[in-house]
């Protein structure tokens, strides 16, 4: 009985040690890789009109941002979209025109897709003119914007009211996911096979499978997140609107890149270029946008 509970013991020790070695080595290899820091690179001119989302255009080599002008509900329809150089040019302020408060935006073919409170609009790339516009029954504050490889685009409802993701199929907005697991849902980011959102009612990353609607907790981040982009090793980008600028780990850690709530610096809805390791935070009330260049400064375990 005692040479049983003895190698019990032995097991659990052994297990104990594996088990804590096998995390060590994982946050070890997990700093190594993530180990960020953000220089500034430029900003926009303060002309900008409380600019809510940036998103890069890599077909044009362009940035769209999208400009409230106005109260975040307001339908006043002095919401436009400018477009930005990668250097931080102003190419057009006002691109294309006649919006309510638009917010996050996505492109699939010739066409941006920009979300406008209750309905989404899209907009030909090669003129800037508003080519449709989709109603979402029931939508109160459409948000993020997001397409994947077929066309299909999805749009979050971060309203208490209606936390919502819908969808555009085939020139309809039907609802896509709702329920319990979906609380106020805000940042997307498309992955191949499955959707990622900031889901800010609860703090916590989610992914949908685009198969069949599972609905995954990959990590509790504890606050509202507002852009979300990946940093192209398995890590994502996550901006909270009051000001802070975070990276989630591939482990689910939250690492704070900067935070600028004390200043009353907004970070909205983040844009990241991988090939230029260029991190684009829009300021909202600030009325800029400015860029960071994303050093890794880790250095390979010994």
């Amino acid at each position: 009985m005692k040479k049983v509970a003895l190698l019990g013991f032995i097991s659990a020790l052994c297990f104990s040690i594996f088990a804590f070695s096998g995390l060590r080595n994982v946050l070890a290899d997990d700093a190594r890789k993530i180990e960020y820091r953000l220089i500034k690179q430029w900003e926009t001119e303060k002309i900008l009109r409380v600019p809510e989302s940036v998103l890069y255009d890599a077909s044009g080599n362009i940035l769209y941002v999208s400009n409230i002008n106005g109260r975040p509900t307001e339908k006043n329809g002095r919401g436009f979209i400018s477009k930005v150089s990668l250097d931080g040019k102003i190419e057009a302020l006002k691109w294309a025109t006649g919006l309510n408060a638009p917010k996050g935006s996505a492109i699939h073919g010739s066409k941006l897709y920009v979300s406008d409170i209750d309905r989404l609009v899209e907009i030909d790339l090669k003129t800037g003119r508003i080519s449709a516009r989709y109603p979402a029954a029931g939508a109160q504050f459409l948000n993020d914007v997001a397409t994947d490889a077929a066309g299909h685009v999805y749009v979050t409802d971060m309203s208490s009211g209606n936390s919502v993701i819908y969808k555009l199929t085939q020139g309809k907005m039907t609802v896509w996911v709702k329920g319990r697991d979906i609380s106020r849902p805000n940042g997307l980011y498309m992955e191949e096979k499955r959707l990622v959102v900031g889901n800010s009612g609860d703090g916590s990353l989610k992914a949908i499978s685009l198969d069949d609607r599972k609905i995954t907790t990959l990590t509790k981040v504890g606050s509202g997140i507002d852009g979300l982009r990946s940093d192209g090793r398995g890590n994502y980008f996550i901006s909270d609107w009051r000001g802070k600028t975070s990276l989630v780990s591939r482990s689910g850690r939250v690492i704070v890149l900067m935070d600028t709530t004390s200043s009353k610096i907004n970070s909205a809805d983040l844009e990241y270029i991988k090939s230029r390791s260029l991190l684009l935070i829009p300021t909202f009330f600030d009325n800029r946008v400015v860029a960071y260049k994303v050093e890794n400064v880790a250095k390979s375990a010994e």
